[in-house]
C-alpha cells in the first residue's frame, strides 16, 4: 500500500467519475451555529445539522450538543485545502456517522462525498479530501469505538452543554466519563440513509 502522503498528491489532480456529477442538490446540508471549546480545535453543534440525499427522503440530522472538530486536513493538502469552506457541513456529518457507526465506514465515507457534492465543495477538493479518509480513516473509527467502549461522550447533555472557561475538550471529555456521564439524545441513522452510501454516486442523488 502506498503511504498517504504519496497517495494524496497522486489524487491532488485527479477527476473521478464521481466528481464529474452534476446535481441539482434538493437539500444540502443545512447551515447551523457552532459554540467553540477552549482549545479552538473542537466545537459544539448548537442546533441540529440536517443533511438529507439528493432527491430523496433519506436524511440524517446531527443532534444538538455534539462535539466537532470538523475536518481534519492532512498536512500534505493544508497548502491546498482550507480547514474551513464549504466542506465544513459535510465533514461534521461524516464525524457523527463515524461516531454513531450505525453505517459501515465506508457507507460513512462516501456519503461524506456525496454532501460534498451537493453543498458544491470543488471537485479537486472534494476528490482529494475523500480519497484521503478512505486511505486513513480507520484511525479516527478505531478510536471512535475505543472511547464508546470506555463510556467517553461526544453528544453533551443540555445539562453539561457549556464548557468551562480555559477547558479543553479532551479533559472536558474525561471530566464527564469520571463522573459516569452519558451521551446526551442522539438521533436515529437509518438504515435507508446509509444505504445510499453503498450506490453509484448518481444513483444515490438522483432516484427516491
Amino acid at each position: 500500500m502506498k503511504p498517504l502522503t504519496t497517495l494524496v498528491v497522486a489524487i491532488v489532480g485527479t477527476v473521478t467519475l464521481a466528481g464529474l456529477v452534476r446535481v441539482q442538490a434538493q437539500r444540502a446540508p443545512e447551515a447551523v451555529d457552532f459554540r467553540p471549546v477552549a482549545d479552538g480545535k473542537n466545537w459544539i453543534v448548537k442546533e441540529p445539522l440536517i443533511y438529507e440525499v439528493g432527491i430523496s427522503s433519506d436524511r440524517v440530522t446531527v443532534p444538538r450538543g455534539f462535539v466537532t472538530d470538523f475536518a481534519t486536513i492532512p498536512p500534505v493538502l493544508q497548502s491546498l485545502i482550507q480547514q474551513n469552506g464549504p466542506h465544513l457541513l459535510p465533514a461534521v456529518v461524516h464525524d457523527y456517522l463515524y461516531w454513531k457507526q450505525t453505517c459501515t465506514r465506508e457507507e460513512a465515507d462516501q456519503l461524506f462525498l456525496l454532501a460534498m457534492i451537493e453543498n458544491k465543495v470543488p471537485v479537486a477538493d472534494r476528490t482529494a479530501m475523500h480519497q484521503a479518509v478512505r486511505a486513513a480513516g480507520s484511525f479516527a473509527w478505531t478510536s471512535n469505538a475505543r472511547d464508546r467502549t470506555a463510556g467517553k461522550l461526544r453528544i453533551l447533555p443540555e445539562d453539561r452543554i457549556k464548557v468551562p472557561s480555559l477547558t479543553t475538550w479532551p479533559d472536558y471529555q474525561r471530566r464527564l466519563a469520571m463522573e459516569g456521564v452519558k451521551d446526551g439524545p442522539d438521533t436515529l441513522v437509518a438504515r435507508g440513509f446509509c444505504a445510499r452510501g453503498s450506490m453509484p454516486t448518481e444513483q444515490a442523488l438522483t432516484t427516491r
